[in-house]
């Protein structure tokens, strides 16, 4: 039943990026149900037609489910994407901000209890929602859907930690696999976090390492990090980031680095990034500016996703 609809895309002559994402959209009718099933449980409520009942069904044709368990479940996926259940497409957040762009000036707000963000533009629109879980040491990132409940059956994004905290993850499923119609799908990794504390005059400060892939020569895709169908971090195309330090002031007694006016609160989770080979010029930045209330800037070569998991990486420096 897809058929036209596939005939009429390939009549069309549309840019890279736009046929990209069709097709990323696409490609859920042939994975949306295996995510489904992993998290039915936890968002059962917001689904009308749960895809775990999948053996109990009748087949439109009358057939038992799991004769043509493939084809039945586009029926169950069709269905969940008119609902908006889809998580959404990610290529947009991932996409590194191109060389000549301004610094993209967005909002994190943390709710009260603290175990969830909402990242927006300066206008108030929301661009994603993250959900704190397993102690701080997990986040589930979704695509906001202008409401306060992510609606979707399972997380675009995945930032994890280990025990510790120190070594962070950000990862998403591979859409390249998946509008190649692989049978498996890998996982694609986003960038890579190391935390450590650094002597600073006779403070400490708070640094990070950030691994990220390298921007494409087209100036905005990047390198895809996925074991199937794609390179790893530790093979080829990364570009490092770190934390600008702090000076001490002997006079104040306390660390002091520049924020522009954009900071207007002291904390432990102001921080700046630059790239390691280009020293001097902030691609990060974030600073609380009222309670449970932070600017988040950020510019070439990162992506929306990568700055968002940046800040969320530090919500434990204290």
């Amino acid at each position: 039943w897809l058929k036209p609809f596939w005939l009429q895309l390939r009549t069309w002559e549309v840019p890279s990026l736009r046929a990209m994402m069709l097709t990323e959209e696409l490609s859920w009718y042939r994975q949306l149900a295996a995510a489904a099933v992993s998290v039915g449980n936890k968002v059962g409520s917001k689904v009308t037609s749960p895809i775990k009942d999948l053996g109990k069904r009748v087949h439109p044709e009358g057939k038992k489910p799991h004769s043509d368990t493939r084809e039945w479940r586009a029926f169950e996926l069709a269905d969940a994407m008119e609902q908006g259940l889809a998580p959404g497409l990610t290529t947009s957040f991932i996409e590194a901000l191109s060389e000549e762009a301004e610094d993209r000036r967005l909002i994190v707000q943390r709710a009260p209890d603290r175990q969830s963000f909402i990242l927006t533009e300066d206008e108030g629109k929301e661009l994603m929602i993250a959900k704190a879980s397993c102690e701080g040491k997990r986040f589930e990132l979704f695509i906001a859907s202008g409401d306060d409940r992510p609606k979707a059956l399972g997380p675009a994004f995945i930032l994890e930690s280990n025990e510790h905290k120190d070594n962070w993850k950000l990862r998403s499923r591979c859409e390249v696999c998946e509008s190649r119609g692989k049978r498996q799908c890998g996982v694609r990794e986003l960038a890579s976090m190391t935390q450590y504390m650094e002597k600073v005059g006779e403070g400490s400060a708070f640094c990070m390492d950030v691994a990220i892939p390298e921007v494409c020569p087209d100036g905005s895709s990047c390198a895809v990090w996925c074991d199937v169908c794609g390179s790893t971090a530790s093979s080829k195309g990364v570009t490092e980031l770190t934390v600008r330090r702090p000076r001490w002031n002997a006079r104040q007694k306390s660390l002091t680095l520049d924020f522009r006016g954009r900071c207007s609160m002291a904390s432990a989770k102001n921080f700046q990034m630059e790239v390691v080979e280009k020293p001097g010029k902030v691609n990060f930045l974030f600073g609380k500016v009222r309670e449970n209330k932070f600017v988040l800037d950020l510019l070439h070569p990162l992506g929306t996703v990568q700055a968002f998991a940046a800040a969320l990486s530090s919500m434990h420096w204290k």
